[in-house]
């Protein structure tokens, strides 16, 4: 039982170390090192009973004569040893595991953007392609590439503004046609999702650490730890009337450090 226990948490604490390396989710990094010290209190705990002495011990009395050891029997010997072997190779997959906070908090390598594409039509999170004037003015949706409903790091907030109210830099002139202007929904501090739209203020807030970006300047964070704008998705109207991308992003989304290189 003890080296079962022992088998266990070793291939537990491993397996979490490896998740931290593959960049995997928290959770199951989370399960992983939970069930390596589970398993090892179980270890230590039958251990423990094994050990001990009961309370009443009693032994035959002997005639008097010369004293005789008798030897410990050879398994014994290999149990011990086996056990102590299993004892250090758990102990040595749980140094392992305490490097995972160093390796998780890791620089991720650089992302190669997100499944945005010419000429992809903007669908709703139900797959519904979206036409120029479905959003209504003051409205907001989430959409996503046709074909890619649930990407993560392609989720865009659609939003449908007077046509005069935007400040349109030179360069991004007619990126918004008829007053629908998109913009990454992944927060550029942290990653979180910008959810809440104040529309009298014409303002983006995130709910995780309450960053705050101007929609009418190019979603620029206003306030809150955040230090660069959301990127925006450049649209057009195809023939048929529907939204599409006029490309992917042209910079980076999420945080800065998404995208440096480890």
């Amino acid at each position: 039982m003890t080296r079962l226990a022992l088998l266990v948490a070793a291939l537990s604490a491993l397996g979490c170390a490896v998740a931290a390396a593959l960049h995997g989710g928290a959770t199951a990094i989370g399960v992983l090192a939970a069930v390596a010290s589970i398993a090892v209190a179980i270890a230590a705990g039958v251990a423990a009973i094994e050990l001990h002495a009961p309370d009443d011990l009693r032994e035959p009395r002997h005639a008097r004569g010369p004293s005789r050891v008798d030897p410990l029997p050879d398994d014994g010997i290999t149990r011990r040893g086996a056990l102590g072997r299993a004892w250090l190779f758990a102990v040595g997959a749980f140094a392992i595991m305490g490097l995972v906070p160093f390796v998780a908090l890791a620089r991720r390598p650089a992302r190669r953007g997100t499944a945005w594409f010419p000429g992809a039509r903007l669908v709703n999170p139900e797959g519904t392609p979206l036409k120029a004037n479905d959003v209504a003015v003051g409205g907001i949706e989430t959409v996503f590439p046709e074909g890619h409903v649930g990407a993560p790091e392609s989720a865009t907030l659609l939003l449908r503004l007077e046509d005069d109210a935007l400040r349109v830099p030179p360069d991004r002139a007619g990126w918004a046609p008829d007053g629908n202007v998109a913009y990454s929904k992944i927060c550029t501090h942290a990653g979180c999702p910008v959810a809440i739209y104040r529309q009298q203020s014409y303002q983006l807030y995130c709910p995780c650490h309450q960053s705050v970006f101007d929609v009418l300047d190019a979603a620029r964070p206003v306030s809150g730890p955040a230090t660069r704008a959301l990127p925006q998705l450049a649209l057009d109207v195809d023939s048929d009337g529907f939204l599409v991308a006029r490309g992917d992003y042209a910079e980076p989304v999420g945080p800065d450090e998404w995208w440096r290189r480890a």
